[in-house]
């Protein structure tokens, strides 16, 4: 090709990358307009009693990790006799059920038949049997955790704030638990500090609605009866959220209701679980998106339909947008001159210094000493978006079909 056949083949790419660009500009100027935007000022009291709570815990042989979650449940600041914990014991060979026996607060209950698809059909199961324990609905709101989590003592009482001003669904601040075991681990904790902060919080403090991220959430009890659990994709929580959006309500973020959750720490298990996570939000895109796009039907608020859209889109607009950059800037770098070179490096260089900058601010902001962090996990953070991207591509074409558990260790320390 000669030069202005470069330029035009360049500027054509250009032009298609803008398409699903539009989607990365709207998730960029809503982080930008939530970190700008002064926090919401708090509405009234409306309800003015503590919610009783009901924790549900769905677990598969977690023997050696469920304990460190029931005693930091124990040691909340929030009164004992409105907290009863549900443990649902899903198709265990281990001592969980027993051990979950051992704790006054807590009513086990036993799952021996059904699917293994994930934590999805286990609420579906468990939540009937529960209400039926419940059946004078003396619990006011469910509060969901893995078993491998551990809580801040002030979590449940900074959730019931929530939830008594109004707010029916609310998701709390998830950070990644042992946090410097391995290089993984701490890319995860760098990228939850930054979900955090640029899409939960930001969302939060514009109205908008943020997603559930699987644990650390809780549903106003009489909503929970009404709809209950019939999630059908391997990631419950995105299409719980937004199944929840187009009936008109809203997922609260409470940045301050802290607990930890046990990341994976190898790369082999990385892999697995961010292919199902881009699975999910695949399977969810196909369920739900002709419904945000032409079922006007619903309640659902103009700006919030337009954003719930571009989240659906998010995933597969990345990554087609990622590989027509990379396609255009090969030809730029191979094919023009020094003089259009230089314009498309000092982009990539000032994207890169702009993301460690963002990365590094979001982790003071939640409190993670980057001295432990350290700077090669800082600088090869992007190779864990890249991964991310890579798992995205492949599952829009060979998807994940199977749940696979993740195996999990005593989590009893959330920074060590």
């Amino acid at each position: 090709m000669d030069l202005m056949q470069t330029l035009d083949v360049t500027n054509f790419l250009l032009i298609l990358q803008m398409i699903p660009m539009i989607v990365m500009l709207w998730i960029g100027v809503i982080a930008a307009w939530g970190l700008i935007k002064h926090k919401r000022k708090k509405a009234g009291y409306i309800k003015k009693d503590q919610n009783n709570f009901g924790i549900i815990v769905c677990a598969r042989n977690e023997e050696t990790s469920i304990s460190h979650l029931f005693d930091s449940i124990k040691g909340s600041d929030y009164p004992s006799d409105k907290i009863h914990v549900f443990l649902i014991a899903d198709h265990c060979t281990d001592r969980t059920a027993d051990i979950g026996r051992s704790y006054p607060f807590v009513t086990v209950l036993e799952r021996q038949d059904g699917p293994q698809n994930g934590k999805g059909d286990v609420l579906k199961w468990a939540l009937p049997r529960i209400f039926e324990i419940d059946k004078d609905k003396k619990l006011d709101a469910f509060a969901v955790f893995d078993a491998d989590n551990v809580l801040k003592p002030d979590f449940l009482e900074k959730i019931d704030d929530k939830l008594r001003r109004g707010n029916r669904i609310v998701q709390g601040n998830r950070l990644g638990g042992q946090p410097y075991r391995s290089i993984v681990t701490k890319w995860y904790t760098l990228y939850w500090a930054c979900y955090t902060i640029f899409f939960s919080y930001a969302r939060e403090k514009v109205g908008l609605s943020a997603f559930l991220t699987g644990t650390g959430f809780a549903v106003d009890g009489d909503l929970l009866r009404e709809v209950g659990w019939n999630t059908t994709t391997i990631t419950e929580d995105v299409e719980f959220s937004l199944d929840n959006v187009l009936r008109g309500q809203r997922v609260s973020f409470c940045i301050k209701a802290v607990c930890y959750d046990e990341q994976p720490h190898q790369l082999g298990v990385m892999f697995k679980q961010l292919s199902r996570w881009c699975t999910g939000g695949y399977e969810v895109l196909k369920k739900d998106f002709k419904s945000f796009v032409f079922d006007h039907s619903r309640p659902v608020r103009k700006m919030q339909r337009v954003d719930a859209i571009m989240l659906l889109l998010m995933g597969p607009c990345s990554w087609i947008s990622a590989i027509i950059s990379y396609i255009n800037n090969i030809i730029i770098w191979y094919k023009l001159p020094l003089l259009y070179f230089l314009p498309s490096a000092g982009f990539a260089a000032f994207s890169l210094i702009a993301m460690f900058v963002g990365v590094f601010l979001v982790a003071k902001y939640n409190h993670i000493p980057m001295r432990k962090i350290g700077i090669l996990a800082l600088l090869t953070f992007p190779l864990f978006l890249f991964f991310y991207m890579l798992c995205s591509i492949k599952t829009c074409f060979i998807p994940t079909r199977k749940w696979t558990r993740i195996e999990h260790e005593a989590l009893d320390s959330s920074q060590d």
